[in-house]
């Protein structure tokens, strides 16, 4: 199972909102509350200065800053009290954790925000030991943990005598989103599977994606597919060997992800949303649209990228000479890999459907590439490529009238195959 591209967009907001000013200490912001919470609810304006930060780039000191201050002046006028709320530890932690990623050229400020977060929601969980959002926020602290505090100290001799086995700390990583996703699903809280959630899916990706490319000398902003160098292989005793030789995290990452969507129809089912609008203004209706069209894209790329091995068994004992007194690759014969090829092409294919835009002529181009693809599986002049390449062709042509013909190479590649 291969890795998948990154980067959520920012979900349209449909609340009405209003503008409050901060507390003194932090005049310099100005935060969005929604129209519900009471501007003088110093819990309600810590909310919306952390919905700030999150909704944001992410690139604002001053905010996260902003946030642990609030999060200690609360803490110390409820002193011997019991009644601040779960979140309040989630965002206390995850504002420590944050701060992290303004220091990674100090490992030493950043084992010790990791700490000072972590220190905070075990605080919490201690009060509220069930509580999704501080269970999430603990997977989301220590997945990002690794890569930033240990793998950015690794080369390829490190030894794990001299640090820690990372599979095991990815293990305790998972551990609590698991808790939350099955405490979620049994109170029916869908809500909760989110874009902020799903970071957490996101960030193990990013980590699967480094272990991958560990210790390959690729130059900045070059494109992994461009890059023909052999994977480096780990020896035995380097602390990334156990996840690197293993595809649970790769299956674990898709399972939860199906899960995720699983969620998020359900929530829209509730909230009676309809996730095949066709105009931007529907679009805008509520944030889960984007959001499951992203888990859509991403759950069809993962599916391709895993049926690349098949479709390269297949087209070489089927067409390439040099295979030509070969009966197995990768221990696939033709017949599996074409098999196995076609079946993931075409889960693959349901997916990206789910992810087409009507906005968005890139998304019917993926459709169509896929179908490409799915086509090359079958016999040669068969009614089923026909059909495929023909869908294709129809999508492509489409695209290209809307575009100016930004995809003509794509359909020229068709039709000249």
């Amino acid at each position: 199972m291969a890795k998948r591209p990154l980067g959520i967009g920012k979900a349209a907001k449909s609340k009405k909102q209003k503008k409050v000013e901060e507390p003194a200490q932090l005049n310099e912001l100005t935060v969005e509350l929604a129209e519900e919470i009471d501007a003088n609810d110093e819990l309600g304006q810590l909310k919306g200065l952390w919905h700030t930060y999150i909704k944001s780039d992410k690139d604002n000191e001053l905010v996260v800053n902003g946030v642990i201050h609030e999060c200690d002046r609360l803490l110390r006028n409820n002193e011997g009290k019991d009644d601040l709320p779960d979140f309040f530890y989630s965002i206390y932690g995850m504002g420590l954790y944050e701060l992290a990623h303004f220091h990674t050229d100090d490992n030493k400020k950043v084992k010790e925000y990791f700490e000072a977060s972590l220190e905070r929601i075990e605080s919490g969980l201690e009060k509220y030991p069930e509580s999704i959002d501080i269970l999430f926020a603990k997977s989301k602290i220590l997945v990002n943990q690794i890569p930033l505090q240990h793998i950015s100290q690794l080369d390829v001799e490190s030894d794990i005598k001299d640090h820690c086995d990372l599979a095991e700390l990815l293990d305790n990583a998972l551990a609590p989103y698991e808790l939350a996703e099955k405490t979620a699903e049994s109170s029916k809280q869908y809500e909760l599977f989110n874009t902020e959630n799903l970071e957490i899916l996101q960030a193990l990706d990013d980590l699967l994606e480094i272990v991958d490319n560990f210790g390959k000398d690729t130059l900045e902003g070059e494109d992994d597919e461009d890059d023909d160098s052999e994977p480096i292989e780990l020896h035995k005793n380097h602390p990334l060997h156990g996840i690197s030789q293993s595809d649970k995290y790769n299956q674990w990452w898709r399972d939860h992800t199906i899960k995720f969507l699983e969620f998020v129809d359900l929530e829209g089912k509730k909230l009676k949303i309809d996730f095949e609008a066709k105009t931007k203004e529907e679009d805008e209706v509520h944030d889960l649209i984007p959001l499951r069209r992203e888990l859509c894209y991403r759950l069809g790329q993962s599916y391709l990228q895993e049926s690349e091995v098949p479709t390269s068994v297949f087209t070489s004992l089927k067409y390439d000479e040099d295979f030509k007194d070969e009966t197995e690759l990768h221990g696939l014969t033709c017949e599996q890999a074409q098999n196995i090829g076609q079946e993931l092409i075409t889960t693959a294919l349901k997916y990206l459907k789910g992810a087409k835009n009507e906005n968005d002529p890139e998304t019917w181009v993926n459709e169509a590439e896929a179908m490409i693809s799915l086509g090359n599986l079958y016999e040669v002049d068969s009614a089923e490529q026909e059909k495929c390449y023909k869908d294709a062709e129809k999508i492509l042509n489409k695209a290209n009238n809307v575009t100016n013909g930004k995809y003509e190479d794509v359909l020229e590649n068709l039709l000249q195959g």
